[in-house]
């Protein structure tokens, strides 16, 4: 009787109530936050960490010529979505899931995703499973393995932390060959021209064939007795692979043959000091490259030469975004910031926890974002989805999505995905 029990549990586990599919639960309406929605519009406090907060900023509604997926400046889109309905495809916890801060990959039609054995998960924009595949060892399955994708064409390439790196077809699933590497990855993955360049552990830049998985260069940079297990950041612009390491070096490199045109330090380095260094993705407009980190430094540097254009004072380990003329970042603090992309003074800031109480705080610390039409919509450690109106920075709404950390939103046909550690939330 007991084993009958235990049967029915797993199964209702695995159930959904969705008629789109079999795998997602049953969609009810987003839930808000009300333990602060209360004092969203009131402003009795000074906030001494605001900068010109009722400034109106109107974003370009014409095409935006600096989004690119190889210069991670993805965050942007005029298209809309509604916030109405919630659901989820949930799986059991994956281990360490925060820390290696995994992404979905996203291409014209489909989303691409795992779970906490390693199997990979294709949805299309119904929103139902292509296929589900696992090419993994159980000892590989015990390690919980963390998986990093990128794709070209029809060909999905994943590296992960157990040091494994592999080809799939993305129509099928099937698996075209696999290796194994010296040691483990934790990084973007960027592909270009049938090569695919990815940063493991040891702060080397490597570059593999996706037709056989042959090793065609490697750029070592300083290794150090303890790194941080914040995930490294690969952009190509042009001929160039430019990417960080866990010692805050930014390296810029030829990408058909690996040699190195430039270094930028950003950190003087002491025995020690790189452990607690975690530093943004890299992201490129073209022309520059603008990253930040939690040593309260948001840099730009130039392309070619990677002098530094300009320095400014913002504390963030957050993807920003470039619009135009505009940067859009967020703190660690939580401080909305836009700034001008030329010479990096500050337009705007406005403190998103404002009506949070400062104990708690912490719990609301900002994970990532990305701006949706006119708003901007910032996960946080505690579940929480900010939605935010981007011309006056004032809060909309705070939906409460779940308990725990979300990973940065990301937009597919209309509807939001949220990754955690052990479901995708979907938002439509």
């Amino acid at each position: 009787m007991n084993k009958f029990y235990f049967i029915f549990f797993i199964f209702i586990l695995g159930c959904s109530l969705n008629t789109n599919s079999t795998f997602w639960s049953k969609t009810k309406k987003t839930e808000t936050d009300k333990t602060v929605t209360r004092n969203l519009f009131k402003d009795t406090k000074p906030n001494e960490e605001e900068f010109n907060p009722k400034l109106l900023i109107n974003l370009p509604k014409n095409k935006i010529n600096n989004l690119n997926i190889n210069f991670n400046n993805d965050g942007f889109t005029n298209n809309k979505v509604s916030n109405k309905n919630i659901s989820k495809y949930n799986f059991s916890k994956i281990k360490n899931f925060s820390g290696f801060e995994p992404e979905m990959l996203i291409d014209k039609n489909n989303i691409y995703f795992f779970d906490s054995n390693g199997s990979l998960i294709k949805f299309n924009k119904e929103s139902k499973m292509e296929w589900k595949k696992n090419y993994y060892s159980k000892s590989d399955k015990k390690n919980n393995p963390i998986l990093f994708l990128a794709s070209e064409k029809n060909h999905l390439f994943v590296a992960d932390t157990n040091a494994n790196y592999y080809l799939l077809n993305k129509i099928s699933g099937n698996l075209i060959w696999k290796k194994k590497h010296t040691s483990s990855f934790n990084s973007q993955i960027k592909i270009k021209d049938g090569n695919a360049v990815i940063v493991d552990l040891e702060n080397n830049l490597r570059s593999f064939s996706i037709k056989n998985g042959q090793m065609l260069w490697s750029v070592p940079t300083e290794l150090t007795v303890v790194s941080s297990q914040k995930k490294q950041s690969i952009i190509i612009v042009n001929n160039l692979v430019i990417f960080s390491n866990s010692i805050g070096d930014i390296t810029a490199v030829d990408f058909e043959d690996g040699e190195i045109i430039w270094q930028t330090p950003t950190q003087v380095m002491g025995f020690g000091k790189n452990i607690t260094l975690r530093n943004s993705d890299l992201v490129s407009d073209g022309n520059f490259i603008y990253m930040s980190n939690n040593k309260n430094e948001f840099y730009a540097l130039d392309l070619k030469t990677g002098l530094i254009k300009w320095k400014q004072q913002i504390n963030s380990e957050i993807r920003p975004v470039i619009i135009n003329d505009y940067i859009v970042t967020l703190s660690n603090q939580g401080l909305l910031i836009v700034l001008n992309k030329k010479n990096g003074n500050i337009i705007r800031i406005n403190n998103i926890l404002k009506n949070v109480k400062k104990k708690r705080r912490n719990n609301y610390y900002p994970v990532g974002f990305i701006i949706i039409e006119n708003k901007v919509y910032v996960t946080t450690k505690n579940g929480r989805l900010f939605i935010i109106n981007f011309s006056n920075g004032a809060i909309d709404k705070i939906l409460k999505l779940d308990r725990e950390k979300l990973q940065r939103p990301v937009y597919f046909d209309k509807e939001l995905y949220i990754a955690k550690d052990n479901s995708i939330i979907r938002i439509n």
